[in-house]
């Protein structure tokens, strides 16, 4: 079993956001605001079994974005929101800093 982090960053202004890993649904946010200061709107850690897994994005109303990951070798998932509303999803070997 690992534990993956999950963090909503950038371009967050108050969408309502959900986070499938597996298809269960890990968090329904409905206002997601990024802080500036350091760059998140929010961060969770998830359990998860070894080996692949799909992380689903989903802003309602939105776009939608998925990524296939495997959890021996990534430990986050980045999530940003782009000025064109476009979701940016992807694995990261290393912990974000401000974790």
């Amino acid at each position: 079993m690992s534990v993956l982090q999950i963090a909503l960053q950038e371009g967050f202004l108050g969408e309502h956001v959900v986070v499938a890993v597996d298809g269960t649904v890990v968090l329904d946010d409905p206002s997601v605001h990024t802080r500036r200061q350091i760059g998140l709107a929010r961060s969770l850690e998830v359990p998860v079994r070894d080996g692949g897994v799909t992380v689903e994005v989903s802003v309602r109303g939105g776009p939608r974005e998925s990524v296939e990951i495997d959890t021996t070798v990534s430990k986050a998932v980045l999530v940003d929101l782009d000025a064109d509303n476009a979701l940016i999803v992807r694995a990261s070997g290393d912990l974000p800093g401000y974790v």
